[in-house]
């Protein structure tokens, strides 16, 4: 444009910047917008083995362990699980020192870890692990239970 002239309007440079700068926008919004997308879908599988994971822990933690017909494993709609029982030893370790000072306790109770896996099939790396302590008085395991099922 030339000075002095009463004609106003934008030069050809002018205009390729804004297409330019516009351009360069937009193509960031897609990106981002897509790559939110990606992420809420991922966020949605979570969701769905938490929510399928808690509610099958809370099923069997609602059963006696102890039945025959216990299921310790399982699969349904593209996820499998199993259950595991652990001993937790709540003794003082044998190289420990008990002194005067120290005040020696009879546990009147067992405590057992119970640890739940559910593993997505759909997708091998998206897997729930849960864990929860269980206190039992002595001898509510039998000494075969513990054989078959105490890892």
């Amino acid at each position: 444009m030339m000075p002095g002239s009463g004609e106003r309007g934008f030069t050809l440079l002018e205009m390729m910047v804004a297409v330019l700068i516009v351009g360069l926008t937009v193509t960031t919004f897609f990106q981002l917008f897509g790559g939110s997308l990606r992420l809420e879908q991922r966020a949605r599988g979570f969701d769905e083995i938490i929510v399928r994971g808690r509610q099958t822990f809370a099923l069997l933690r609602a059963r006696d362990v102890r039945k025959e017909e216990f299921p310790w494993s399982g699969t349904s709609d593209n996820f499998s699980w199993n259950l595991r029982l652990e001993p937790v030893d709540v003794q003082p370790a044998a190289d420990e020192t008990v002194t005067d000072e120290t005040l020696n306790l009879r546990w009147t109770s067992e405590l057992y870890r119970l640890v739940f896996v559910l593993q997505d099939l759909r997708h091998p790396g998206r897997h729930l692990r849960l864990v929860a302590y269980q206190q039992v008085r002595p001898g509510y395991f039998t000494d075969d239970f513990k054989k078959e099922h105490l890892s």
